[in-house]
């Protein structure tokens, strides 16, 4: 099943991240917290609930996927952490500029090495 990351940023608020590795193939999927609240009001959505605290720095949104590759790479149970959905508390596209900075980063061959086809970023759009 889908493993829950609660990670604490240097402020003292938190984000969460979740594993979620596929039933059948070998993969593992992260999803990704760009904002540490949100300002959408999505009545389905326990973080709307938050309103928007504060964007995630592009440190604070890779820290997530470092932490849960960790995670990922330590379970004996968990396939490959392959794909990054930004889907997580907050709306990307309302924390674009660093949320394109992050997945810069993700992609970059000198850095993490994702391949750009396994990222997802997703946004509720204008409101």
């Amino acid at each position: 099943g889908t493993t829950k990351l609660l990670v604490r940023l240097a402020d003292g608020l938190a984000v969460e991240a979740v594993l979620i590795p596929h039933a059948h193939l070998p993969r593992t999927t992260l999803c990704i917290s760009s904002q540490v609240g949100c300002d959408q009001g999505c009545r389905f959505c326990a973080t709307a609930r938050m309103g928007l605290v504060r964007n995630l720095t592009p440190d604070e949104i890779l820290a997530q996927f470092v932490i849960a590759s960790r995670v990922a790479a330590q379970s004996t149970r968990m396939p490959p952490l392959t794909n990054i959905v930004f889907m997580g508390m907050g709306d990307a596209g309302r924390n674009a500029i660093n949320v394109k900075l992050a997945a810069t980063s993700l992609i970059d061959g000198e850095k993490f090495r994702m391949a750009r086809s396994k990222i997802t970023i997703s946004t509720v759009g204008p409101s």
